[in-house]
């Protein structure tokens, strides 16, 4: 009964930001496209900005589960980690509203600290191979500067200079895969790849943000 309260919620909050944005979006709004109570919403959540957490937290979850079951069980760990970080910067080219939603998450506190713990978590099962001696910290430190990087090429969308996708995408798998000291072959065989499967990122990218 709980969880099928807590689906209501981030459903309706969820199409409620993708629809409007964060900032516009009220508890109230919520409340009414959700049909459930006011009491049992904050019950289960002190604000919007937990919700607005709650939610991203699990759009990663699912991009991940998306990406793995695309690849089957014999993926490539690098594939994996350059689809992810392709797909979040297509979903944020391809709409506006998704964009405004990705940098507030980077710009929220609660919510960027949560983003950097669960990306730095998943980072360490697919490089560990790579950094035999590291230990979590060194993922963390890693994942925190790759993620302000990655906030700064989601804000490239509101600033003057318009950098194209395609060399936004090359330089954070540049960058990232070469601070996780994946050789540079892979690297430059992960990026053609990535470049292939554009239309299919872009279908991965809309399939996530509607579901």
């Amino acid at each position: 009964m709980m969880e099928d309260t807590r689906s209501k919620i981030l459903q309706s909050a969820k199409e409620l930001f993708i629809l409007q944005g964060y900032k516009k979006t009220t508890i109230r709004q919520i409340v009414k496209r959700s049909g459930v109570l006011i009491g049992s919403i904050y019950y289960l959540y002190k604000n919007k900005e937990e919700i607005f957490k709650s939610l991203i937290l699990e759009t990663f979850k699912k991009s991940d589960e998306v990406i793995c079951n695309y690849l089957g069980e014999d993926f490539d760990p690098v594939l994996r980690y350059g689809l992810s970080c392709a797909i979040e910067l297509t979903a944020v080219e391809e709409d506006e509203c998704i964009c405004e939603i990705y940098y507030e998450a980077y710009s929220l506190k609660s919510i960027f600290d949560g983003l950097v713990d669960a990306a730095a978590k998943r980072s360490q099962i697919l490089f560990k191979n790579y950094n035999p001696d590291f230990e979590f910290e060194d993922y963390y430190i890693r994942t925190l500067a790759i993620k302000g990087a990655m906030r700064s090429f989601i804000a490239n969308k509101y600033l003057t200079r318009q950098i194209s996708l395609e060399k936004r995408i090359d330089m954070i798998l540049d960058f990232s895969l070469q601070t996780y000291n994946v050789p540079k072959t892979e690297i430059h065989q992960t990026k053609k790849h990535i470049l292939q499967l554009k239309n299919k990122i872009k279908e991965f990218a809309l399939l996530i943000a509607e579901n």
